[in-house]
């Protein structure tokens, strides 16, 4: 990923602890890792609620809504290609409040962004990409294929 496309995401120490999907991705003498990927994304109500009061988070986030669930599912994609598990949670703004309040942040700024939401607060998370049937994770009430899926398909470089 480029400078200009800065990764919403959080990276996730995962284990048979937390995720019961977890498997091993490498292992030495002392070791077995897994890299997971928590992408955040914001539902549609939650990401005009967020843009209303922080409008500078655009550029983070993407201007529109549609604009953001194509940066995600772009994402997520280039994240699982480069062979990362991607696990998704949705985003709400009064516990955007809550993460930032903790933090005694009055104006928060890309990097407050990226690392909401708290994990010691065990946010629920969901495996992406969901199957091609199934509901999309954008909450749209759409099939995954006929919604989300096609903006992360196509060129990823």
């Amino acid at each position: 990923m480029t400078a200009a496309h800065a990764c919403p995401y959080t990276i996730v120490r995962m284990g048979p602890t937390n995720n019961a999907s977890w498997s091993a991705v490498g292992a030495d003498d002392t070791y077995h890792y897994s890299a997971t990927v928590l992408s955040v994304f914001w539902p549609e109500t939650e990401h005009q609620k967020l843009l209303a009061r922080w409008p500078h988070l655009a550029a983070e986030v993407g201007t529109t809504w549609d604009e953001h669930r194509q940066q995600i599912e772009r994402h997520c994609a280039l994240v699982s290609r480069a062979g990362h598990g991607v696990n998704q949670t949705p985003g709400d703004v009064s516990g955007f409040e809550a993460f930032l309040q903790d933090k005694h942040i009055n104006h928060p700024a890309s990097e407050d962004l990226r690392g909401y939401p708290d994990l010691r607060t065990q946010p629920a998370m969901v495996p992406w990409p969901p199957a091609r049937t199934a509901a999309c994770w954008c909450d749209s009430g759409r099939k995954y294929k006929q919604c989300c899926r096609p903006h992360g398909l196509g060129t990823l470089d």
